[in-house]
């Protein structure tokens, strides 16, 4: 299964919560301790706690409504955002690692939570890409070429007959790393700037 939306992920700035005028300084009460539980799906620490309150606060939202899951998308979206600019560690905000997960799955890779988990903690690495092959273990080789694997050569084979989609394909599939998967990103060697799964659209 390929393995790369993830790593074309944005910087992620985690901003804590500041001193500010305006910032919530007390505890949340029950309803919205409650509210913040069902956001994050986790326990914070009461100074994150705070600060996603303060979210809560400046959004006009009603803490039940989390609660009862009632709030619009677009709410629950900057909610959510609202949150990951309070947590220390994103990997512990269970919404945030499961769109991270549900991303990964669109380009055709499947992740454990635990290697979502590893992958978001790794991105705040000198190293991205590196940390994040470490957090998917003997997923990933670097070694694998032409003739190691027959499927594989079958799309290398259409690929370098001029077939976009088999080019796609042949990324998509390809272990991260290997020359199975720079011949499918560069479209067959043609283009050699390509992101990877772009072939169909600009070699049509």
């Amino acid at each position: 299964m390929k393995t790369r939306s993830f790593l074309v992920v944005g910087a992620i700035i985690i901003a804590g919560c500041g001193g500010d005028d305006g910032v919530v300084t007390r505890d949340p009460t029950a309803e919205e301790a409650l509210a913040i539980t069902a956001l994050v799906g986790a326990d914070l620490p009461l100074n994150e706690q705070r600060c996603v309150l303060q979210g809560i606060v400046d959004l006009g939202i009603n803490p039940q409504q989390v609660v009862d899951g009632s709030l619009s998308a677009d709410d629950d979206g900057a909610m959510l955002a609202a949150a990951a600019e309070c947590v220390d560690d994103l990997a512990s905000l269970e919404p945030f690692v499961q769109s991270f997960i549900d991303g990964a799955a669109e380009s055709g890779t499947v992740l454990s939570v635990e290697e979502a988990q590893c992958s978001i903690r790794a991105l705040e690495s000198d190293d991205q890409e590196a940390a994040i092959l470490d957090c998917l273990g003997d997923r990933v080789s670097d070694d694998e070429d032409y003739g190691d694997d027959l499927v594989l050569d079958l799309l290398w084979d259409q690929c370098g007959g001029g077939n976009p989609q088999a080019c796609d394909e042949l990324y998509r599939d390809a272990p991260i790393g290997s020359r199975y998967e720079t011949y499918g990103r560069t479209c067959g060697d043609r283009l050699p700037d390509s992101a990877g799964l772009e072939c169909f659209d600009l070699m049509n």
